[in-house]
């Protein structure tokens, strides 16, 4: 009996002692991982993001991707935006999903996507329109997010393509005069084009025209997904005194779209605090328009 008492504590000791090793192990083992992960080179990582949005359904948060990979938030926003720009995945709502922009999204997805930059460009560009001022209005999501600000604005007339700004002004209890550019509605994204939203134009010249874009390019200009949004965004661009472009940092020296609208000469564009230097400097160094970097701080 003592024996069996012995040899049973024994045991149990050893089994602790076995567990205590095991969490041990797994511990070390965590470790090492984490510091081979957080020393992975750039494209190393960026590999590593792709192959787990590959084998994983779903969209990926930047927290997960951070813990996971032992970096900043930073880091992975800039690994994020560099494989957007490469067309291999689209950003989300602080994430991303495998797959390239040229898939469409729908309206409600990219009012989710870079959400605070649009935001920041959309304060930005209410800051150039005065009260009273005339002010044509493309379709798009950081137009229609620049609806809400000119809101606040007394005394505008308004044109505008889109059904969501449109929706903005008509729940507001501002006094904005608006004028709808009719036409052909595209479901896709709520705007209006065609021959007679062209018509609409004809006769009108605003103060200042704000447009948006799909991507941008140095050489090529800004684009539309469609033809007939591309003719708009031309037109819009001839019948105004000043030419605003906003685009958000995730549309630069993006050359996958086929419809194109170049640069009006001395135009602004203004985009958000996470372009990347070096398309900065590209951009910048254009003599036929100026850029806006939207600070994150609200200026109304």
């Amino acid at each position: 009996m003592i024996v069996l008492i012995i040899f049973s504590k024994f045991s149990r000791d050893c089994g602790l002692c076995m567990i205590y090793a095991i969490m041990a192990l797994r511990l070390s083992l965590s470790k090492e991982v984490h510091v081979a992960e957080s020393t992975m080179t750039a494209d190393a990582r960026r590999r590593a993001i792709l192959e787990r949005l590959v084998h994983v359904d779903g969209p990926h948060n930047v927290e997960q991707l951070r813990a996971m990979f032992g970096v900043s938030v930073a880091t992975v926003r800039r690994d994020l935006e560099r494989l957007s720009r490469d067309g291999l995945i689209t950003r989300t709502y602080g994430g991303a999903v495998l797959g390239s922009t040229r898939v469409e999204q729908s309206l409600r997805e990219r009012e989710f996507s870079h959400a605070s930059a649009k935001n920041a460009i959309a304060l930005e560009a209410a800051t150039l329109v005065s009260p009273g001022a005339t002010v044509i209005l493309d379709a798009g999501t950081t137009t229609g997010r620049l609806s809400h600000f000119l809101t606040r604005i007394p005394g505008l007339t308004v044109f505008t393509s889109g059904l969501n700004s449109l929706n903005t002004f008509a729940q507001s209890e501002g006094d904005t005069q608006v004028i709808v550019i009719g036409g052909l509605m595209r479901q896709t994204n709520l705007a209006m084009s065609g021959p007679i939203a062209e018509a609409a134009l004809h006769g009108v010249y605003a103060d200042v025209a704000f447009l948006g874009a799909d991507s941008v390019h140095p050489r090529l200009g800004f684009s539309s997904r469609t033809m007939g949004q591309s003719a708009l965004k031309t037109l819009m661009a001839t019948r105004a005194r000043r030419v605003v472009i906003l685009a958000d940092s995730s549309k630069f020296d993006d050359a996958w779209a086929t419809y194109w609208t170049e640069f009006p000469v001395g135009c602004e564009l203004i985009t958000d605090a996470d372009i990347d230097d070096e398309v900065r400097a590209e951009f910048a160094s254009l003599d036929n328009m100026t850029m806006i970097v939207a600070s994150a701080e609200p200026k109304l």
